[in-house]
């Protein structure tokens, strides 16, 4: 996998490229000038005025040179000498020269790359993650989704859970106003919500805002005995849900729980209307979403393992707790 993004970038800069060390074997995955593979040093980088006049930049190791009487000799190397006496770059011809001489030459075993940023030089993600968040500048405001963002990934619900939260927190969803205008035909061309037929389907508005949508937000609080919020917008309207669970004394993996399987159900449920022409009613999202949330109250870090739907509907933040 390394070799393949080490092919992918022969003529631009890659910071990812930077920190793999290529071992040459037969020399045929190993781009000859623009990653490090003799004694550390990148070509490219060593000798950029012969690069740039070279012919030969987007070719191997292997192609460069060959064997000949048992002795590994190089080409060209897709300068001409005439070229570079013209460019006034003979003088710098002949470090190169002797540099590569110190090259024993290809052999019959494939290529390798090792990773730099770890002692036992293999490949990890977070390794490359913490590399590249170190050259990280953040430009402009602190991101106000980061805070929010933190906490869905510490969640105990599936993947994809945790990817649908993404999605909603930056307003990434198919909504029918993201979709509008892009050409997509939609099984209905009225772009109002799904739930109360009045406004356009937007991320808030058909999560929190909706006339329709709050009678299920106060059922679920009615459930849970809380009430009282005032925000409607998506990530404040998670903060006080958040918040209220922290209250309640929810254990970490299932804070914000609740709010987000509501939001997963909603989600399901206009799906289904919009393009199974399934029927719905508030009941229906209510009761489904208690189902659920009684499946995830046991994914993860299970405290109460053989808790029934029965008691977990008489008090489910004692088994999230």
């Amino acid at each position: 996998m390394l070799l393949k993004v080490g092919k992918s970038s022969f003529l631009q800069k890659d910071l990812f490229i930077e920190n793999c060390c290529f071992k040459v074997g037969n020399g045929f995955n190993t781009p000859f000038w623009e990653v490090c593979w003799l004694n550390d040093i990148c070509l490219s980088d060593a000798f950029p005025e012969l690069f740039a006049i070279s012919l030969l930049k987007k070719v191997s190791v292997a192609v460069m040179g060959g064997w000949s009487d048992g002795v590994w000799k190089w080409g060209d190397l897709g300068i001409s000498v005439d070229e570079a006496v013209e460019a006034g770059l003979f003088s710098k011809l002949l470090p190169l020269r002797i540099l590569l001489d110190s090259f024993a030459g290809c052999n019959m075993e494939k290529d390798s790359v090792s990773w730099k940023n770890e002692t036992d030089k293999s490949f990890t993600v977070s390794s490359c993650y913490r590399w590249y968040a170190s050259w990280r500048i953040p430009f402009g405001p602190i991101n106000r989704n980061d805070v929010v963002l933190e906490k869905i990934w510490k969640m105990e619900v599936p993947f994809k859970i945790k990817a649908f939260a993404w999605r909603l927190f930056v307003n990434r969803l198919p909504t029918k106003d993201l979709l509008k205008g892009r050409d997509i035909v939609f099984p209905t061309s009225n772009l109002s919500c799904v739930f109360c037929g009045l406004h356009m389907e937007d991320r808030d508005h058909i999560f929190f805002k909706c006339n329709v949508i709050k009678l299920v937000w106060k059922d679920i609080g009615e459930w849970v005995a809380y009430s009282g919020w005032k925000e409607e917008d998506c990530i404040p309207f998670f903060k006080e849900w958040y918040v209220m669970s922290n209250v309640k004394r929810i254990k970490e993996g299932k804070l914000g729980l609740l709010w987000l399987a509501t939001c997963w159900i909603i989600w399901l449920t206009r799906n289904d209307f919009c393009f199974k022409n399934e029927i719905w009613n508030i009941n229906d999202i209510v009761w489904k979403n208690k189902v659920l949330l009684w499946r995830w109250s046991s994914f993860g870090d299970i405290t109460y393992s053989n808790c029934n739907f029965y008691d977990f509907c008489k008090d489910p933040l004692s088994f999230l707790s």
